[in-house]
């Protein structure tokens, strides 16, 4: 079986086509037969001195992920590295939308290999290139996971990386629960550079004389994680008590193959008028416009790996109201954010990708009340605004990271 077998692609294709209820079941199977593949084909590795470093990922894919990879290449460039980056998109099924990697293996050689994916898309890639270009390279997993506990099927993986990365402190204790003793495992967070992207409403439709309330999330990500229906709950109470026009943006991407979810968030917006949904695919720069063109972000999430759109909007200068658990802490403060309080419950995940452990119930009625002082006290969206962009320019500035990547990546 090789990187391009259809057979093999065709099979990645209906496991993300696949109704959620039967879909859970196939992601159960695969990892295992994945890990077994693996371990076949997975050569031991030693640890280089020095070489170039590969970075693997999702580079040309309009993904959360994809849009970490591209964020860590330019890092490492920054911090005077060496890069290869290839895209790996293809071999996963994804969608080529954006300009970026290379999607041809690279030569096999020494170094790094950087693999910006999770456990179960590393061991299908071991399976396929073991032998290949990760023989005699260091191999460092670059994995976020967004429930205080990894998944059993990720635990294989371990035995294939020298060191994990993770991009938040939340998704690192989950690492360090189940690493073998002696497994370095890093927080390396997303990092950022300020835009000067303007603001662009026409271009959106978006009224000129309203507050809008931007809330974005990925279907695939599972609609009960994002959790866009306490979002719009929350908005519908606070429009009925704010006195400014507001309006709650909700963009959303994967609604095509999860029409079930879509229908839920529709009927959720019911004839409301001032709630409009967005389904579609964005460019970089249209999703920057977007936020630009927003004067609040929501995300009442249940759980977050670091919570990526919400560091973007903060730095955009954008006040962010987000629920107050998970990676996003690492980079959020009560100064430099409107926090909301939650209790945790038990997992509740009908899409199958999550299962077991607990995550957050956001508090409603706090949500309602930041959101109407926030929607009729542009001062106080101002303030808040400048406090996050502060607050993320520093602590998700590339420089500040640059002295550590060097350090965790000397021969």
């Amino acid at each position: 079986m090789t990187a391009s077998d259809p057979a093999l692609a065709r099979l990645r294709a209906l496991r993300r086509r696949l109704a959620p209820g039967l879909g859970a079941p196939l992601r159960r199977v695969l990892p295992p037969l994945f890990a077994f593949t693996a371990g076949l084909r997975h050569r031991a590795l030693g640890l280089p001195a020095g070489g170039p470093i590969v970075l693997a990922g999702f580079h040309g894919s309009v993904l959360g992920i994809g849009e970490g990879a591209r964020a860590l290449s330019a890092t490492l460039r920054a911090a005077g590295f060496e890069v290869t980056d290839w895209d790996v998109s293809a071999l996963f099924g994804h969608d080529r939308r954006i300009d970026a990697g290379d999607p041809a293996p690279p030569a096999p050689g020494g170094g790094v290999l950087i693999a910006h994916m999770n456990p179960p898309e590393l061991l299908q890639l071991i399976a396929l290139h073991g032998g290949g270009v990760l023989k005699g390279r260091r191999v460092i997993g670059y994995w976020a996971w967004e429930l205080e506990h990894l998944p059993r099927a990720w635990k294989p993986a371990l035995r294939h990386v020298d060191e994990v990365w993770a991009p938040s402190r939340f998704t690192a204790e989950a690492v360090e629960e189940v690493a073998p003793q002696g497994l370095p495992v890093r927080v390396l967070p997303h990092t950022l550079i300020p835009t000067d992207t303007a603001s662009d409403r026409a271009r959106f439709d978006l009224p000129d004389d309203a507050v809008v309330v931007l809330s974005a999330f990925d279907l695939r990500s599972t609609l009960a994680r994002k959790n866009p229906l306490a979002a719009i709950e929350a908005f519908r109470r606070a429009g009925a008590r704010s006195s400014s026009k507001a309006l709650l943006v909700l963009k959303t991407v994967g609604a095509d193959a999860h029409s079930p979810l879509l229908a839920q968030i529709n009927a959720a917006i019911g004839g409301a008028r001032n709630i409009r949904l967005f389904n579609g695919v964005l460019t970089p720069d249209d999703r920057d416009r977007l936020v630009a063109s927003a004067d609040i972000i929501l995300s009442l999430h249940r759980s977050e790996g670091f919570g990526l759109w919400l560091a973007e909007g903060m730095l955009a200068g954008k006040p962010v109201i987000a629920t107050a658990w998970s990676g996003n802490l690492d980079f959020m403060t009560p100064k430099a954010a409107a926090l909301i309080p939650a209790r945790l419950v038990a997992v509740d995940d009908r899409q199958g990708m999550y299962a077991g452990g607990r995550w957050a119930e956001a508090d409603l009625d706090a949500a309602e009340a930041r959101l109407v002082e926030l929607i009729n006290d542009a001062d106080a969206r101002a303030a808040l605004g400048a406090a996050a962009r502060d607050h993320a320019a520093k602590t998700l500035d590339p420089a500040r990271w640059a002295q550590a990547l060097k350090t965790w990546l000397r021969p």
